[in-house]
């Protein structure tokens, strides 16, 4: 799962994680990401791993890094019912 959002991320938004944008990084801060990329991004993690957040989450800040991003859909499976791989 967390290669495949990775290989999402990055092809996507055309970069690669290292040295200057970590997996720490907030990516609308560093320009790699804007309101558009981000609703693409939900609806990969929606029609991929059927990982779907509430309205007030995907306003609050805690889904701009990549870190954060698994952290919460790892949380967002388990609260689901949904299994790594089953979608």
């Amino acid at each position: 799962m967390e290669e495949k959002i990775r290989r999402f991320i990055e092809e996507t938004f055309m970069f690669e994680f290292g040295e200057e944008i970590t997996t720490e990084t907030d990516l609308f801060k560093a320009g790699v990401i804007d309101s558009f990329g981000y609703m693409q991004l939900m609806q990969f993690l929606d029609s991929d791993f059927g990982v779907r957040f509430a309205d007030e989450e995907l306003l609050s800040n805690i889904l701009v890094s990549y870190d954060n991003l698994i952290a919460s859909v790892r949380a967002r499976m388990a609260t689901q019912g949904v299994r790594e791989g089953a979608a």
